[in-house]
């Protein structure tokens, strides 16, 4: 036989997995009546499952003979349990007939007479009239999404404290669908940019099941990169491309400007004719770099070269990546290349690494990268992967791209 606390603790769980809620949800029945009949008198409940009996183990012949002592406590235990609690549930006692010592009385069940003494001896009481209270409102307000909610009730248990707020930021978007603002700029009663911000995740939940489908964009699925505005219409602040004119020639189209910085759709919309275009994670190489005919650098970006994955006119030109000779600067060229196939890597190979000998640095332990095999890599920037990987030169051996002395870099160009 279980312990009280035993006990306790399987209710609890069977309550944290939602089991009363769904119940509840898909029986008390969301009619216009039954709202209002709830809303007029709080004694009115629909406890499809109560009084709800929780069987206890049963005690066998073999026990009652060879563990007495010990069964005998236990039933004490809980019976003194029983007692201290005897506001929330009761015991079911049954009279039993076992070969070894005739009928003795056992609790074969622990039996609450509604929900409500069950989530007052559970600590929930509170959390459960939030619950049903919210959900009604939400009945009220948008009754298409009862059945998603049905299936889902954590949702709201997990805000319930801002589940009206919610609600009210639903109402916005069905009336202002695609509102083509930032989010700073939408007007909504008791909601602040902050609080849409830290709610993304079940807004768009939410929003998913209320809008029609012309209202959001199914392309933008993932939160990342701004993918709730983008997904609703709203605008945001994009990222920003800086890069360099290296060939004077070229300039003349851009204004006479050399070193421009400009968001992602702007520059997506230059379509600069060029043949080179070198992309640099060291923004004083990108200052620095020497002059190129029809070539332009782009600096800065780091891991962000993936923003760079939808700009047409970039996928006509020769690209080529710099970044350090480590396990991390490999790490960032494989998955650059998963962006744009073509991508050639520029003196990140052995001759650049033991022609710089004398600067040699280390790569830090936390930044160091673990995968066992980067695919996208060429044969012979694998190899070099392994053996920066396996320590082959020196351990933790990092060449940083600004310490190739100016001369090098130059002649290396192509």
């Amino acid at each position: 036989m279980k312990s009280p606390q035993q006990i306790k603790q399987l209710l609890i769980k069977k309550w944290q997995s939602y089991f009363f809620h769904k119940d509840w949800l898909q029986k008390v029945g969301f009619s216009t009546d039954s709202i209002a009949r709830e809303k007029e008198n709080e004694n009115v409940k629909v406890d499809s499952l109560f009084p709800y009996l929780l069987k206890l183990e049963k005690i066998t012949d073999k026990q009652m003979l060879h563990q007495f002592s010990e069964v005998t406590n236990q039933i004490e235990q809980l019976t003194v349990y029983q007692v201290r609690n005897s506001q929330y549930f009761s015991l079911v006692w049954h009279d039993i007939n076992f070969r070894s010592l005739g009928k003795q009385r056992i609790p074969g069940a622990i039996n609450f007479d509604n929900i409500e003494c069950l989530s007052r001896f559970l600590g929930c009481w509170q959390q459960w009239q939030n619950f049903t209270c919210q959900t009604l409102t939400t009945q009220e307000q948008f009754p298409s999404l009862l059945p998603w909610l049905q299936q889902r009730p954590g949702e709201l248990i997990q805000n319930l404290t801002v589940w009206p707020q919610l609600l009210s930021v639903c109402q916005y978007f069905i009336a202002n669908p695609k509102p083509n603002c930032y989010l700073r700029e939408l007007s909504i009663t008791g909601i602040d940019t902050k609080f849409i911000g830290a709610h993304k995740g079940i807004l768009k939940k939410l929003l998913d099941q209320l809008l029609p489908s012309e209202a959001f964009n199914t392309e933008f699925d993932k939160l990342t990169e701004q993918g709730f505005e983008k997904r609703f219409g709203l605008k945001f602040s994009q990222p920003r491309i800086r890069f360099r004119v290296l060939d004077k020639s070229m300039a003349t189209d851009l204004g006479g400007f050399f070193d421009l910085e400009v968001n992602i759709d702007e520059f997506a919309k230059l379509e600069i004719l060029c043949d080179k275009v070198y992309i640099t994670e060291n923004k004083t190489n990108g200052l620095a770099f020497p002059q190129v005919n029809n070539a332009i650098v782009i600096f800065g970006l780091g891991y962000g070269i993936s923003i760079l994955k939808n700009i047409t006119w970039l996928k006509q030109c020769r690209l080529y990546y710099w970044g350090d000779i480590d396990t991390h600067g490999f790490a960032i060229l494989a998955q650059a290349r998963s962006y744009l196939p073509k991508l050639q890597s520029f003196l990140m190979d052995e001759a650049t690494l033991l022609a710089c000998k004398d600067f040699w640095g280390q790569e830090s332990v936390d930044k160091r990268h673990q995968s066992e095999c980067l695919p996208l890599l060429t044969i012979e920037e694998q190899k070099l992967y392994q053996q920066l990987k396996s320590d082959h030169f020196y351990e933790r051996l990092r060449l940083e791209q600004e310490r190739i002395p100016f001369e090098y870099w130059r002649q290396r160009l192509v």
